[in-house]
């Protein structure tokens, strides 16, 4: 296919990107990408000497961040709003495109048509209408742990983008353990690192905001928003729409849901080891969803993706269909009990039914002769990863395959 015919590939991808834009930025100006204004209105007064969590918005959303949020979204202090809003919503889209592809590359490698219809399917995904009507910053963060475990893991770096990603809203936290039991506990340290060293360096900037986050706002989830409401299809939520009493409610969440997310972990170590990293994500950003007090609709990409998990047999071709039609379609609508939870039993199904169905993703090509367990000056390949090298020396491939259009070097 030439460079046009997949130029052309796009196009109802863009089309999709310009109506969901319009939509946000033509809703009425009081509630315009309003957890934006959220966002540019707390650092505004902690410019000018207020606490981040004094601030209520007009429409009675307080900012409910932890302080280092507050410092990363400093620039956004005093900007004009309309400028700001345009911003921010062609960088959330930009975000989506950019995602598409690199899980495109990673999900079936060399499938050119693959990339442009993730973006469409993404683009009108309710997580992603949601994070570009409110003007989240959600998608930003899954960005960042994608990044980190896609393009990353062979880096220094790995495990930094999961502690920042962290450091700014706390529901990425549970990605790091993933890394642990995944075999990448420099990258668990290093991720636990960032994320500490991003709340000291808050604490020594913003001490009183500092401790009142972390030894009261925390803890006050009624903070949140509506979470008896639909949007919420975490565990907890499901519970309040059952009218179940707070202390049982607390336990049997944190029980079930810390279960669930055992149980997710462990299949997201086990595939990860495998090298299906993308799996492995979909798996603990299901497991998040669940166990998460509270999980709204543009928490909720992980379960757009997971219409890509390679489920085996008969439910290969059912399986995306029930996905996408749960995560496209407004099924928590339709009313209680099931349809107004269905996507919290959708989050379930793929944290710890859905990976005893999975086959193996066949792997990126690389060369046999980086991927044998080798050791070269001094450093041994680990985890299934491709040796890296401490030499400028380049390895090339076995003798038998050298030859004169083939050179050792």
């Amino acid at each position: 296919m030439g460079i046009a015919g997949r130029r052309l590939l796009w196009l109802p991808a863009v089309v999709a990107a310009l109506l969901t834009a319009w939509a946000a930025l033509s809703r009425p100006a009081a509630i315009r990408l309003s957890d934006l204004g959220v966002y540019a209105g707390a650092v505004d007064g902690l410019r000018h000497g207020a606490s981040l969590y004094d601030f209520i918005s007009a429409g009675n959303a307080p900012f409910t961040y932890p302080p280092f949020a507050g410092l990363v979204f400093l620039p956004l202090a005093g900007a004009p709003a309309l400028p700001l809003r345009i911003g921010w919503t062609i960088a959330t889209l930009t975000t989506v495109f950019l995602l598409a592809g690199l899980l495109a590359r990673r999900i079936r490698p060399g499938f050119t048509v693959l990339a442009p219809v993730a973006a469409v399917v993404l683009m009108v995904s309710a997580p992603v209408s949601s994070t570009v009507k409110y003007g989240q910053v959600s998608l930003f963060l899954a960005a960042m742990i994608t990044v980190d475990v896609l393009l990353l893991r062979h880096h220094r770096a790995h495990g930094v983008l999961i502690g920042l990603a962290a450091a700014i809203k706390l529901t990425p936290l549970i990605f790091i353990p993933m890394l642990w039991f995944a075999g990448r506990r420099r990258a668990a340290l290093v991720a636990t690192a960032t994320f500490a060293g991003c709340g000291a360096f808050a604490a020594l900037v913003l001490p009183g905001d500092s401790w009142r986050f972390w030894t009261s706002e925390v803890s006050h989830v009624s903070r949140l928003g509506y979470i008896t409401g639909v949007g919420n299809q975490s565990l907890n939520g499901a519970l309040m729409r059952f009218d179940v009493a707070t202390p049982a409610r607390s336990m049997i969440a944190l029980v079930a849901g810390g279960a669930i997310a055992a149980v997710a972990l462990w299949h997201a170590a086990r595939l990860a080891r495998r090298d299906d990293w993308v799996s492995a994500l979909v798996i603990t950003g299901a497991a998040g969803i669940v166990l998460s007090p509270v999980s709204w609709t543009h928490h909720q990409f992980w379960l757009v993706l997971a219409a890509a998990l390679p489920v085996r047999g008969r439910a290969r071709l059912l399986w995306p269909v029930l996905v996408l039609a749960v995560m496209l379609l407004p099924v928590t609508a339709l009313g209680p009990p099931l349809w107004s939870n269905l996507r919290l039993v959708l989050a379930i199904t793929v944290a710890v039914v859905i990976p005893f169905l999975l086959t193996t993703r066949a792997p990126r090509h690389e060369p046999a002769y980086l991927t044998q367990t080798c050791c070269f000056a001094g450093h041994v390949k680990q985890d299934g990863d491709p040796v890296r090298l401490r030499s400028d020396r380049q390895v090339g491939p076995p003798a038998h395959r050298r030859g004169p259009g083939n050179p050792a070097h």
